[in-house]
């Protein structure tokens, strides 16, 4: 499994811009929906599925966020920017 990306955020709003290589899911979560994200369960997110690219994603609230990028099962290359 890959190693997911996360932020500490310790200030009110954080954004995340995510250029892809093809259409993928792209989800900004908590730690609460992160660990159901981990269980398979339901979860909630900010972000969705994306087609065009670059994906910029802003959340308010401090903590720490995991930045989850699925390509539909396979590997694909992708980069992100925390601002």
């Amino acid at each position: 499994m890959n190693e997911i990306p996360y932020c500490d955020n310790r200030y009110g709003q954080l954004s995340v811009t995510v250029e892809l290589q093809y259409t993928a899911d792209v989800f900004l979560v908590d730690q609460a929906n992160y660990n159901r994200y981990q269980q398979g369960a339901n979860f909630t997110y900010f972000g969705g599925n994306y087609s065009t690219s670059p994906v910029t994603i802003t959340v308010d609230g401090p903590g720490r966020w995991y930045l989850i990028v699925d390509y539909g099962g396979s590997s694909a290359q992708y980069s992100y920017e925390w601002s």
